[in-house]
């Protein structure tokens, strides 16, 4: 067991554990609590709803969710009731319930927790006091996927004989004639009548009878809920089908699914998106995460999948400028589940395991075969392309990494090995092959397993949820893998009538091992270079040329005299730690002034630990190699003085992020008369980051079992004691902390309001201004808002609409204003960097000016404006919406080219312009055959982005910045994401070089720089990102089994595939990759060939072309089968011959199954070769509710 916490805590350890300790005191009480709640009945229960000419029954269906009261009466009594005007907030239930009724001629009484609703003459106590007549029927009534439906009303057809289902759905009649018959009747569900026919038992399945745009979606924008109805910008709502798959990250549920939202993930699923292209240069790039109403310092994969209610997508001025200056990106809303008041305690429980198939070697590290690269290496050593090794510099030479085959021909060639014995090595090496052993002893098969555990339930007066999980995760590495644990508590409380009380507590561990090899370790490895011997024992890797060294100074006198290198010794001898932990802490209260009338006080605090600690022993080739490394050499008694002790090597670092929000809001949601009706918030909030990091001197001799730790054995090096290390260069050890601190502070002001008139016209407008530490302190600059304007049209509820019974909903929406975003890069004024460490040779304190500052530094802002269509068709058989947008960003922060008097040729100011145009086209469309029991869904999202940088000042470009992307290669009037390259034009027949096209009739070989501005001779090949892309979503339910799928696309881009690694004189050893046969057998005029000339003078040179060239830009368009889903819902009656309860669902997946590329190299664009592609994984799993 590794012990590496020190016996005596310091103070600040001993205030982290009080605040642990604290904190788990505040869970034991609130869990005790969530236990020991009571279910508490209340008259007094209070509705709001304000909507105009809304059927009744829908009315009584919000009332039951609100009040969680079951409803009893006839659907043929509320049917022919018709619509009514409900105009309430904050009413009591009894009131309301008499000025809905009333006017239609119907009465109610309540018992217990039960309304039952009658015409006015009829008594109620007739309606549910049974009649012994013959029989008694029992049943269970369920919903199309066989969940219990609770609070149905069950009558005798004729009679005032019933009943109502209860929380299983199960009911009870008493008395009943055998011929009778039933009707079964629930608010949203479609009722049935079933004949009795002498049965004793009858189950009925109901069907719910509300379409799409029936509905009420209501999207958040984490300060307020904006029904559709209203919504004057562009959301986007995540269905919660697909929220509630399987998967470790909820930001995997999101692909595919929102139009204009574009994703790339890793090897792992894990995903990024951009949200309407690209929009700033150098600011973050990634859409704003709220939860439950608060920005988070997190990413997607700090929240629990499991606990996700819905996620809305913010993605227009409208939408999202009520975030301000960080919302330029666009915003993810999620929002996490809470339990519903009055229901009782309910336990959710899923599992499953993830199964993936090793990654793909050749791909990973397409190399050529050991024979080709034998072959190669002896080509390129007897044309001297390779390094010359001078046995009289070794101190230089042995350094630079050797393959077995390139040390056996250059001790051939210093005459240490004879032509035969070169022969036999070399030949042998050509038998070899080590992927089996590497697939073996250093991949894994990525997995994972997760188990979570969801309670939750409410009484009258307060609900709570609870969540736990455990995850494990299996990386692609062996000995790389994590551990994950969250615990997520959220309880609302009604304290008073007019006073709310939320809290919410998340928990998140993980512990990450990290000791398994990287990528770039497997590609540093020969085709033929072993890990293991033939009698099982570890194989010596060629790393450094030693035969050379132990010529000169033996090894044995080195502090290890053994310097061989094996990966899976390497592995096995190291510790690589990280333990993250993040809290996050939500508060709020609710208070209720007036009619519409409310105000919230919410705060947020979040806390966030990451620390690191990697330990090598020495018997890792990492320690023996530094500690020999840093040894003197004496040349002259050829004595070697160690440097450092001997013994382990530890570094560890720690970053700690803290954070808290305030904010206060004023929130006002009114109707007045019938035509009119105001919704408002405004309100500031505060927002403090602080961000610590510690990096600890790197500590030498270290011994994880003693806890002991090695001395300097001649102090650390510097300028007064100057330590040279065996190669005769000085050096000198770090032996001090590094720390850095940084605090992001923000103030900010908002507003929104919307105005409809006659529920046919919305007009809406939002106000923000962001005051922050990182902006200009001029209040011209620092107070500068960010607002939207935007209408909306209710087509359908025109006159002249009424007619057309094809068209279900029609709105027009129109919008515009502007979002924020900052670069937190640069400031106002100028940076200086101070050095952490004196200089070692004059012992002082330096500093640099890391930036020449921006006296105007602003806010980036960009301009939206957006035009949509929403729609619903023929009873939502088609239904969609079609958005134009147009994004202008502007003060922009960019790199500028300025007059060198200033200090500095280049400097970050607010000068440059982008715009992004496009189109987003959602169609969606759903058919239910045999009463819900076959139901086909489909939803297509497609949308086209152009992208253009409108301003930016650069005075040149040279042929590296364009070639080499990033920040170096905007270029003004192009796509920020442009591919640039080089137009081979063939071999010049004077001296056997190759040329790229130059300016004009220009050429340059690969022997020389390029000169010029490279915007005059190398080729726009196109963009690096998708213009085009596309998701598409088809559903299949068939009775018990429900199958999906999502399919994605990208169109329309172009990348660099993978070329030859020709031979470079500045290296070591040369591996060629698997387009050796592209470049053997090609016409040299189309493909580079091998370097025609034997003694090619700068080879070193040709790396600067060879990888940029036009003939290795293909496509980038592909198809993606994202994933496959299949669920089973155990059948209620398989269930109760079983005598088990609730719902049981046994689901599997499968994801990355294949992708349709429209390259003919089968290279992934998104992951090409000679990096990690995700490769099939397989899911299998189940969930329990009850």
């Amino acid at each position: 067991m590794n012990l590496w916490f020190q016996a005596q805590p310091d103070s600040n350890q001993r205030s982290r554990f009080m605040k642990i300790l604290c904190i788990m005191k505040l869970t034991i009480i609130l869990l005790f609590g969530f236990l020991l709640q009571a279910n508490a009945n209340n008259h007094a229960q209070t509705v709001t709803l304000v909507k105009k000419n809304i059927p009744l029954i829908k009315v009584l269906d919000v009332f039951q969710k609100q009040t969680g009261y079951h409803f009893l009466y006839t659907h043929e009594a509320i049917g022919k009731a018709g619509n009514i005007d409900a105009n309430f907030t904050n009413e009591s239930l009894v009131n309301a319930l008499g000025e809905c009724l009333n006017e239609k001629n119907l009465s109610f009484s309540i018992m217990e927790k039960t309304v039952v609703i009658k015409p006015a003459f009829t008594s109620a106590t007739k309606i549910i006091l049974p009649e012994i007549i013959a029989i008694t029927i029992s049943g269970i009534v369920t919903d199309a996927e066989d969940k219990p439906i609770e609070g149905v009303s069950v009558l005798v057809k004729g009679t005032s004989k019933g009943t109502t289902t209860n929380s299983v759905g199960r009911y009870t009649l008493t008395g009943v004639d055998e011929n009778a018959t039933l009707v079964f009747s629930a608010i949203g569900y479609t009722a049935q009548e079933v004949q009795v026919k002498n049965r004793k038992q009858i189950h009925v399945k109901l069907v719910q009878f509300a379409t799409l745009q029936d509905e009420v979606v209501v999207a958040s924008t984490g300060y307020q809920a904006i029904s559709k109805e209203r919504a004057t910008g562009s959301y986007d709502l995540v269905l919660k089908d697909q929220l509630e798959k399987p998967t470790t990250n909820i930001g995997s549920r999101l692909i595919g699914q929102v139009a204009g939202m574009s994703s790339k993930f890793d090897v792992n699923g894990n995903p990024t998106f951009e949200i309407r292209g690209q929009t700033s240069l150098y600011a973050n790039a990634s859409p704003l995460i709220v939860v439950d109403g608060f920005a988070v310092q997190g990413d997607l994969s700090t929240i629990n999948p499991n606990d996700v209610e819905s996620v809305t997508i913010l993605k227009d001025a409208a939408a999202a400028s009520i975030w301000g200056a960080r919302s330029a990106n666009g915003v993810i809303v999620v929002v996490t589940k809470k339990a519903k008041k009055n229901t009782p305690l309910k336990i959710d429980v899923s599992v499953f395991t993830k199964v993936g198939e090793k990654m793909d070697l050749d791909y990973v590290n397409p190399l050529a075969s050991a024979a080709e690269t034998v072959d190669f290496e002896k080509l390129i050593f007897n044309k001297s392309w390779s390094p010359f090794i001078n046995t009289g510099s070794f101190n230089a030479d042995v350094t630079k990494q050797n393959s077995a085959a390139g040390i056996a021909m250059y001790e051939n060639s210093f005459g240490y090995m004879t032509e035969s014995e070169m022969n036999n090595v070399l030949n042998h090496l050509k038998t070899l092959d080590n992927r089996s052993q590497i697939s073996k002893h250093l991949l894994a098969n990525p997995t994972s397993k997760q188990v979570n555990l969801n309670l939750y339930g409410g009484s009258e007066r307060m609900s709570n949820n609870l969540s736990l999980l455990f995850e494990k995760n299996q990386s692609n590495f062996k000995e790389s893998d994590n551990s994950r644990y969250m615990i997520n508590y959220r309880t609302q409380s009604k304290v008073f009538n007019w006073l709310d009380f939320n809290f919410s507590g998340f928990f998140q561990m993980n512990d990450a091992e990290n000791s398994g090899v990287s990528l770039g370790d497997i590609q540093g490895l020969a085709p033929y270079d072993m890990l293991l011997n033939n009698d099982g024992s570890y194989a010596d890797v060629s790393r450094y040329y030693w035969p050379i060294l132990n010529r000169m100074v033996p090894m044995s006198k080195f502090p290890y005299s053994n310097w061989t290198y094996n990966p899976i010794q390497e592995i096995k001898n190291r510790d690589f730690k990280n333990k993250q932990i993040l809290s996050r802490l939500q508060a709020g209260l609710t208070f209720k002034l007036l009619k519409g009338l409310s105000f919230d006080s919410k705060i947020q605090w979040e806390k966030s630990i990451s620390e690191n600690r990697n330990y090598y022993n020495d018997s890792t080739f990492y320690v023996r190699s530094l500690v020999n490394h840093a040894s003197s050499w004496n040349m002259t008694t050829n004595a070697i003085t160690p440097n450092l002790p001997k013994g382990g090597i530890l570094t560890m670092n720690k970053v700690d992020v803290e954070a808290y929000n305030f904010r206060n809001q004023l929130n006002f949601n009114r109707q007045f008369g019938n035509h009119h009706e105001v919704n408002f918030v405004a309100g500031s909030e505060v927002n403090n980051i602080i961000t610590q990091v510690t990096n600890n001197p790197t500590t030498y001799g270290y011994n994880n079992n003693t806890l002991t730790v090695g001395t300097f054995p001649n102090g650390p090096g510097g300028s007064f004691a100057l330590i040279k290390d065996w190669k005769g260069n000085n050096q000198n050890f770090a032996y001090i902390n590094t720390f850095s601190y940084r605090t992001d502070r923000y103030f900010s002001l908002y507003g929104n309001l919307a105005y409809t008139f006659k529920k046919k016209y919305t007009l809406s407008g939002s106000a923000r201004t962001d005051a922050s530490n990182l902006i200009s302190d001029d209040p011209s600059y620092s107070y500068a808002p960010f607002w939207s304007v935007g209408g909306t049209w209710n087509v359908m509820r025109e006159k002249f609409m009424q007619p057309i019974s094809w068209v279900d909903d029609l709105r027009l929406r129109a919008t515009y204003g502007y979002n924020g975003n900052v670069d937190k890069s640069t400031a106002f004024m100028p940076l200086i960097a101070m050095a952490s460490s004196p200089n070692i040779y004059t012992n002082d304190f330096t500093a640099s000016i890391s930036s020449y500052g921006n006296p105007t530094l602003r806010w980036e802002k960009t301009g939206t404006w957006n035009i949509g269509v929403d729609f619903s068709l023929m009873n939502s058989k088609l239904f969609g919406k079609v958005d134009f947008y147009n994004k202008s960003g502007k003060d922009l922060i960019a790199t500028l080219s300025i007059p060198s008097v200033f200090g500095t040729t280049s400097q970050k100011l607010n000068n440059a312009a982008m715009t992004n145009k496009g189109i987003e086209l959602s169609l969606g469309t759903r058919a239910s055959i045999l009463n819900n029991d076959i139901v086909w869904s489909g939803n297509l999202n497609f949308s086209y982005n152009k992208n253009k940088i409108t301003k930016l000042f650069v005075a040149n470009y040279a042929a590296y910045n364009l070639y080499g992307g990033g920040t170096a290669a905007y270029v003004v009037g192009k796509d920020a994401n442009t591919l640039w390259s080089f137009e081979y034009a063939g071999i010049r027949q004077s001296d056997k070089q190759p040329i790229v096209k130059g300016a004009g009739t220009d050429t340059y070989d690969f022997t020389a720089w390029t000169p010029g501005d490279g915007r005059d001779y190398m080729l726009d090949m196109g963009t690096k990102v998708a213009p085009y892309t596309l998701g598409f979503t088809s559903m299949l339910k068939l009775y018990d089994f429900d199958f999906s799928f999502i399919v994605t696309g990208k169109f329309g881009h172009v990348f660099n595939r993978q070329s030859f690694n020709y031979p470079v004189l500045s290296g070591g050893r040369v591996l060629p990759n698997m387009q050796l046969s592209e470049v053997v057998n090609g016409d040299p005029n189309k493909v580079v060939p091998m370097p025609l000339n034997d003694n090619e003078p700068r080879f070193y040179f040709w790396d600067r072309f060879y990888p940029y060239l036009s003939y290795l830009v293909e496509s980038a368009s592909h198809v993606r089968m994202q994933e496959m889903n299949l669920t089973y819902r155990v059948p209620t009656k398989l269930l109760q011959k079983a005598k088990l309860m609730g719902d049981i669902r046994l689901f599997a997946q499968a994801n990355n199954m294949f992708t349709i590329l429209a390259n003919k190299y089968g290279e992934d664009p998104e992951f090409p070769k000679g990096g990690m592609k995700p490769q099939a994984q397989y899911t299998f799993g189940a969930r329990i509710i009850f």
